[in-house]
């Protein structure tokens, strides 16, 4: 029975009471905390990892959901990855791959970035890639470890270092001193690039070795290459690739210096990304004439060869240097010794070059095959040595040019290729180089690319030979990519140790502004060089 007037009363007091519940819920579900998924602080301690020679901070970037960590100082510890972080968050959770993370507590693998997932109270997760920059951790490329017995100030004299390499996935040609107990001895190398400051430097072992494998040769001197005026580091590998490309004679190869990319440590701290290659030499596996010593004097089965020659610009500060009669080209013997050697020797080659060969090529017939300059330049290895040099540009290329010679062979060949951290346009003085030939833009001393340039059986040489490689130099493009992927983790830490924006080498390029655009710079160099020389050879 409805009782007039109770009907309204109990749909209000109903009402009332679910207004009452929907406030409750509401202030229940208003909490201003619950999607908060940050992490605010990280940091790998000494205290937590007590082999890490300091504290670790990571840089938070929220925008990108990056933290980022460097070390460039050694881990002395023989598993340098695994690492215990500290952090703080001002969500509910943090897992790695699924499994919870507990700060000053939870171990993890640093070798590649990790994902840090952050799980807010009211259930939505923000993701963090985290990242330690550091060669040692990473183990991306070999790395050389060297403890020097006192500062490494001279081009002339060495110390004395202990060496450990660490292969990382490289299992072949490692050398480890504090086994062994062999010292290495090391000192810098270069001559202005000696002066910047990334150090370049040359390292001799007490035994004829193959370091990493690089089974071409076996010699105690080998290089490290610092590529400091090169913000891409990849010149000098991309340049004796062509090298290799232009080399097809299987019966009589070519020596092209090894490429080895590593990461060096000198005396605890990282010194950078370095490119392991050959000492420019007379031995098997490198420059690969025949043997000629002071002891053999003035012996004719053996006083034509074997010789390695540089045409340089620094050549009068050589200790065995000649200069040319005709157009005063310095020329340095490299082989044999400066103190090794016998007069005889050197009045030999000093004849055949300064007067022989230059009077061939400067002579009246000098386009004749059989008496100009082909009866004392071999035209294959200058046609390919011509080609490698215009291709990347190197401004350097007649200002230092290698030259060789066979015992009881009339002919002077050409290479190895060597020095490029300049070419590919990086050069300042030269502007952009981009569609200028080094034959006539080059550094001086120009005078025998020049002659050889007003010969049209030379050029036409050079369009032949340029049409039979192209394809593959052009390709070189794509090697950049695979190079530049290569070393990406090494060439951050080397930008944390050297500033990508400085260029401490005067008449180096100017810097780019990232790696990334240094590495669109040099493969856009490439593609435009390619177009340039394809028009101007095809009218050869």
């Amino acid at each position: 029975m409805l009782i007039p007037g109770r009907t309204n009363s109990l749909r209000s007091c109903s009402l009332l009471f679910l207004f009452v519940i929907a406030g409750l819920n509401c202030k229940k579900n208003s909490c201003t905390d619950c999607d908060r998924n940050s992490i605010t602080i990280f940091k790998l301690l000494k205290a937590d990892n007590t082999d890490l020679p300091q504290d670790v901070n990571f840089i938070i970037d929220e925008f990108n959901g990056k933290i980022t960590g460097t070390l460039l100082q050694w881990i002395p510890s023989e598993d340098p990855a695994n690492l215990i972080p500290y952090f703080e968050t001002n969500g509910t959770a943090v897992k790695v791959d699924g499994v919870n993370q507990t700060t000053h507590a939870t171990k993890n693998d640093f070798k590649q970035p990790l994902t840090y997932s952050v799980i807010a109270e009211n259930g939505i997760e923000r993701k963090y890639t985290v990242s330690l920059i550091c060669p040692q951790v990473n183990a991306s490329l070999p790395v050389l470890k060297i403890d020097a017995d006192g500062p490494i100030t001279s081009k002339e004299t060495y110390v004395k270092a202990e060496l450990k390499t660490i292969g990382n996935g490289n299992t072949e040609g490692l050398w480890d001193s504090y086994v062994s107990g062999k010292k290495i001895e090391i000192r810098l190398r270069g001559n202005s690039t000696a002066y910047l400051p990334k150090k370049p430097y040359r390292i001799k072992f007490p035994d004829k070795f193959s370091p990493l494998g690089l089974n071409h040769a076996k010699e105690k001197n080998w290089v490290l290459l610092a590529n400091d005026a090169d913000k891409t580091l990849l010149r000098n590998a991309i340049a004796f690739q062509a090298s290799r490309i232009m080399d097809d004679n299987a019966a009589r190869p070519r020596f092209t210096p090894a490429t080895a990319f590593v990461d060096v440590y000198l005396d605890g701290n990282y010194e950078g990304n370095y490119m392991l290659t050959d000492q420019l030499e007379v031995a098997p596996g490198r420059v690969n004439v025949e043997s000629l010593k002071a002891s053999d004097g003035a012996d004719p089965a053996k006083l034509t060869g074997g010789y390695f020659l540089e045409l340089d610009g620094f050549g009068a500060s050589e200790p065995l240097f000649f200069y040319t009669p005709q157009k005063n080209m310095t020329v340095v013997v490299k082989y044999p010794k400066d103190d090794d050697y016998a007069a005889p020797q050197f009045n030999y080659i000093k004849d055949y070059v300064g007067n022989k060969a230059e009077t061939a090529l400067f002579g009246g017939n000098f386009t004749d095959p059989a008496q100009g300059w082909r009866s004392y330049f071999d035209s294959k290895t200058w046609t390919d040595y011509y080609i490698i040099n215009e291709f990347t540009g190197n401004s350097d290329a007649w200002w230092s040019t290698n030259i060789y010679k066979h015992r009881n062979d009339s002919l002077l060949y050409f290479g190895p290729v060597w020095d490029f951290d300049i070419a590919f346009n990086n050069d300042l003085r030269l502007g952009d180089a981009t569609r200028k030939l080094m034959a006539t833009d080059a550094h001086d001393p120009r005078q025998w690319i020049q002659q050889f340039m007003l010969d049209p059986g030379f050029k036409a040489d050079i369009k032949t030979r340029w049409n039979a490689k192209k394809a593959e130099l052009k390709a070189l493009v794509s090697y950049v990519d695979q190079l530049a992927a290569k070393i990406n983790l090494s060439q951050q830490a080397n930008f944390m140790r050297w500033d990508i924006h400085t260029q401490t080498l005067g008449h180096g390029g100017p810097p780019p502004s990232s790696y990334a655009q240094g590495i669109t710079q040099l493969k856009n160099y490439l593609d435009a060089r390619y177009n340039y020389l394809e028009e101007i050879f095809s009218t050869w």
